[in-house]
């Protein structure tokens, strides 16, 4: 017996297909008992105290920063390198480890979160190094990745569906944003000839995200899909 929706085989014990759930049905084939095709999942038993791991990634974190900038005090007398070095860990920690103290965390709000940790590191590493890159470029690009990304973040978290146009639009949305990272490079760093190399990862996410769109309105092109990628 097949699946009259993905093709796949099935046991005759089979109650739904297991890739697509459809539940198979044939008039004049009654359903058997016997061994299923496929092994049932089962679910592994919690062995690792959550907590406990989160506890110990945290104190060890605190070592290491204390470790990073005690060094760097007796080296050089103030805290210069170990700026940069524990100012990633702080990020990785934040991105990683912090989410997990949560029991449900809401990815809509640890998203815009860790780029707002990212967006003040950026400006302390334009601070120590006496840049002027970070208001006029660094702040608005971070803005920007942030709002796309909370955007389809929120979209695919509350909504559940539609997820061609979300990601369609999203795409185009990134071929915007390579423009204006362009725009920001050249208005920043004074960059004396003006190359335009935006407008090809622009046009790409152009047409890809079209057809994203595109395979969401016509209903056959969307089932064609998900038949082939089981999508």
């Amino acid at each position: 017996m097949y699946c009259i929706k993905c093709g796949v085989k099935l046991a005759d014990s089979e109650k739904k297909c297991p890739l697509c759930g459809t539940v198979p049905y044939h008039p004049e084939i009654l359903p058997n008992s016997g061994k299923p095709t496929y092994r049932p999942g089962i679910k592994p038993k919690r062995t690792m105290n959550k907590y406990a791991v989160m506890v110990l990634s945290t104190v060890l974190f605190v070592i290491v920063v204390l470790q990073l900038a005690l060094c760097d005090k007796m080296i050089t007398g103030n805290i210069s390198w170990s700026f940069y070095a524990s100012g990633a860990i702080t990020l990785s920690y934040i991105w990683l480890v912090l989410p997990l103290w949560f029991r449900k965390p809401n990815p809509v709000i640890f998203v815009p979160c860790d780029f707002l940790a990212a967006a003040l590191y950026l400006f302390g590493v334009n601070h120590y190094t006496s840049g002027n890159w970070f208001w006029s470029f660094a702040l608005p690009v971070s803005g920007i990745a942030c709002l796309i990304v909370t955007a389809v973040v929120a979209l695919c978290y509350y909504l559940k569906k539609g997820y061609y146009f979300i990601f369609g639009g999203a795409i185009i949305g990134c071929g915007v944003f390579a423009g204006l990272l362009e725009l920001f490079i050249y208005l920043t760093f004074d960059i004396s000839k003006y190359y335009f190399w935006a407008i090809y990862p622009f046009s790409a996410c152009l047409l890809l995200g079209m057809a994203l769109i595109v395979i969401g309105i016509c209903p056959g092109f969307r089932d064609r899909v998900q038949k082939k990628f089981f999508i």
